[in-house]
């Protein structure tokens, strides 16, 4: 068995590329012939009717490709849903597919929450769900994922095996974090941090998290807020901004880009809390890595992430901004609660390895290769 695993060429260090790059290596210590390949870019007539539209024709087709090579693999693993156009486009070998979110889907019909910008970001993600009813499997990173396959596309359960995610515990762990690495990103021992990683995404909820801090801010003066993630989303890193300016707490919030990946877990062991306040998540990697790191973690309780984070933190309503801050505050103030917090987030971080993601997912590939489905017409 030869595999190609086919990713996105994401530059930073998206979910999508640690989930590809982790169990590309997950693999390769298994012994699976395996292999990280690239979609092909688009045409060159393509880009250039893209630039004339205002749009970047190469970045588009990178998520939803029009066609890769896979040379002599017989067994191709496409790493996100949205890279299932290629099963509309080309002929491939068995595929699998791994389904990391079907939100843009879920919320298209909410003008708050919707990231469709344009007609074509509809098109193209219905076509790749469509596509996902070719595939031979589809790998589900939470079981919350793959209620969503089942309810919100109809594909048939059996067919979806639920693998979880995983981070690397030798790099996400308890660490002492060097006071260059505080001085660095102006972190003050005497102050109390609270994080948040991730985008300024309208699901992610980051509006609620400032707000529950402004709430936290009257009880526990030292407390800071960190938003750590670049803006991919400008407008709403703009109205964030407003907010904060809004609630006096300019100079509080704290908002780091560019964090180098090497530098992340000690921005996790720095945090006294981290929180993850989305409406919507496929699994919520971030809380995962706090956990790995032993940071005390508040989360909503939407979605995968009771699933992910389980007795290992304190789950919350995600719209209720007063829960949420007396979580936090009851955290901050109180050493003992905060030291076995951490314990229980290291506990829950252990059902998660990267060992045992790549064995299950080997456990779908061999499955593929005992038992090979071509019955897909029934799906229409």
């Amino acid at each position: 068995m030869k595999v190609a695993l086919v990713t996105k060429p994401d530059k930073q260090m998206t979910g999508l590329r640690r989930y590809a790059e982790s169990l590309y290596q997950g693999l390769q210590a298994k012994g699976v012939d395996v292999a990280l390949v690239l979609p092909q870019p688009p045409p060159e007539w393509v880009v250039r009717l893209g630039q004339a539209m205002g749009r970047d024709a190469k970045a588009f087709f990178a998520s939803y490709p029009l066609a890769v090579r896979l040379d002599d693999a017989s067994l191709c693993h496409l790493a996100s849903q949205t890279l299932a156009t290629l099963l509309l486009f080309q002929p491939l070998p068995r595929t699998v597919v791994t389904v990391l979110d079907l939100i843009p889907h879920l919320v298209r019909d909410n003008p708050a929450l919707s990231t469709y910008r344009t007609p074509f970001d509809r098109l193209f993600d219905r076509l790749a769900l469509y596509a996902l009813r070719r595939a031979d499997r589809l790998i589900a990173i939470s079981h919350y994922t793959k209620r969503c396959l089942v309810e919100a596309v109809r594909y048939p359960p059996e067919r979806i095996h639920v693998v979880h995610c995983a981070v690397d515990r030798e790099q996400f762990k308890p660490l002492a974090v060097p006071k260059g690495s505080r001085q660095k990103y102006g972190l003050d021992e005497s102050q109390r941090y609270i994080l948040y990683v991730g985008s300024e995404d309208p699901r992610k909820n980051v509006g609620t998290l400032i707000q529950a801090f402004h709430i936290v801010q009257q009880q526990v003066p030292s407390a800071r807020l960190i938003k750590a993630g670049a803006a991919y989303f400008p407008a709403q890193r703009q109205k964030l901004q407003k907010q904060v300016a809004e609630l006096g707490l300019e100079g509080k919030v704290l908002f780091l880009d560019h964090v180098p990946d090497e530098d992340l877990p000690l921005l996790y062991n720095a945090a006294d809390v981290f929180v993850l306040p989305s409406l919507y998540e496929g699994f919520g990697l971030p809380a995962l890595e706090a956990l790995s790191c032993g940071t005390p973690v508040v989360a909503a309780n939407r979605a995968s992430l009771p699933e992910v984070v389980g007795e290992g933190g304190v789950l919350v309503e995600p719209m209720d901004a007063e829960a949420m801050a007396q979580a936090m505050v009851a955290l901050l103030s109180d050493p003992q609660r905060r030291a076995a917090a951490s314990q229980a987030a290291l506990r829950q971080a252990e059902r998660f390895s990267l060992q045992r993601q790549a064995e299950e997912t080997l456990a779908v590939y061999e499955h593929e290769e005992m038992h090979v489905f071509r019955d897909r017409a029934e799906f229409g």
